[in-house]
């Protein structure tokens, strides 16, 4: 099992499937109202509305504050043949998947490519944009992420002083909740340095900022740096014990350092407070599966799988999982039903296809499916593609 650089991509990819989420660095038990800037893309679209740019790429997170400012956006940008909801979904399966996104541009020929929300949700795409000379990083707020076709003046850190002078008259907490966003992007951008004095600023505001804390931590873990992770984490947890966002970031660093009973520990409690969520089911199946606990990873695996079913996502993969995990206590007959179910599913990859194949080999049952790759001889069925971010 591979396990992930940082737990928020990880997170992501199972809130897309799924359609669940939560808001990730602050609990939603705060009642103070948050300014526009702070929590939709106004900032990013007040820039952008002026120029003209068209057509436009947004993700789900943007759809909410763009539907209520639609009829001044489509004057701007030109009409569109769908609502943004419908528009929104029909990009949002590109996010994870730069090839997707290619094609898909082929066909629009974007101008402007709006990235709102927890960048988590598109790192592949955001990565893609990043490293490609046709795209130049031009905004970055609180809640966005903005790429304009090249050529276009390409966004610094220098531009952080007008955009946090944008929340000086705003409430302490408000600026400190502005720092720890606008670092949490920084991160996903690799401007560490720049992410860390962010962070610093808000902890030496607030030593007690438990945000700022888990998303310090996370850092760490970005880098490697898992027991500074760990560390760093257990302080936060040490100020609020149930805050979901550093148990997260807890058990990831665990698991990372192969500390696969402490990651459970962690882990069992996020699912038993929560276990219709899917970032928390896909992170206790992962452990699970790492401390070969492999009745409770089917026990879990079922609950995502049904989560997803519900949703109408593909879960061929994840009964490859479940396969796995029932042959691993002996019940080869539903073993055999689940890799059989996998291969139904047209969105699985060659690769999770042939080990699916291979599975049902090992079970002595025959398949039909040509082209598939050896394996080595020695290879197990927990060899299989494991919960890869």
């Amino acid at each position: 099992m591979r396990p992930s650089t940082i737990i928020v991509p990880v997170i992501a990819a199972v809130l897309l499937a799924v359609g669940g989420g939560f808001t990730l660095w602050w609990a939603t038990r705060e009642p103070e109202p948050l300014s526009l800037e702070l929590t939709t893309p106004k900032l990013a679209m007040e820039q952008f509305v002026e120029q003209g740019a068209k057509p436009i790429f947004f993700t789900l997170a943007a759809v909410p504050y763009l539907k209520e400012h639609w009829k001044q956006w489509e004057r701007a940008f030109g009409p569109y043949p769908s609502t943004p909801e419908e528009l929104a979904l029909q990009f949002e399966t590109t996010a994870q998947s730069p090839q997707a996104w290619r094609v898909l541009d082929r066909k629009w020929h974007f101008d402007l490519v709006l990235l709102a929300g927890d960048p988590a949700a598109f790192s592949p795409l955001l990565e893609h944009l990043r490293s490609s000379p046709d795209w130049t990083l031009v905004q970055l707020d609180p809640s966005s992420i903005v790429f304009k076709r090249s050529p276009a003046r390409r966004w610094t850190t220098a531009d952080l002083v007008p955009l946090l002078a944008v929340f000086q008259a705003r409430s302490a907490e408000e600026q400190n909740r502005a720092r720890v966003l606008i670092a949490h992007r920084l991160m996903f951008l690799g401007e560490m340095p720049a992410a860390k004095g962010l962070l610093n600023e808000v902890l030496t505001a607030d030593p007690k900022s438990v945000a700022a804390l888990t998303e310090l931590a996370s850092m760490h873990g970005m880098l490697g740096q898992w027991p500074e992770s760990i560390k760093i984490a257990a302080r936060a947890l040490a100020l609020d014990r149930n805050y979901r966002p550093a148990q997260f970031v807890q058990a990831n660093a665990f698991y990372a350092l192969g500390r696969f009973p402490d990651a459970l520990e962690v882990t069992r409690r996020l699912f038993v407070v929560a276990p219709s969520d899917g970032p928390s089911l896909l992170m206790h199946a992962k452990t699970t599966h790492a401390a070969h606990s492999f009745g409770e990873e089917i026990a879990v695996l079922q609950q995502l799988i049904g989560l997803m079913q519900s949703h109408g996502q593909p879960v061929g993969l994840w009964q490859i999982y479940l396969g796995q995990a029932y042959a691993s206590t002996g019940a080869g007959n539903l073993s055999e039903d689940q890799f059989k179910a996998a291969l139904l599913d047209e969105s699985l990859s060659a690769e999770d296809r042939a080990f699916a194949q291979k599975g049902l080999e090992r079970l002595g049952v025959k398949t039909m499916l040509n082209n598939v790759p050896s394996f080595p001889k020695e290879a197990s069925l927990l060899d299989a593609p494991a919960y890869r971010p």
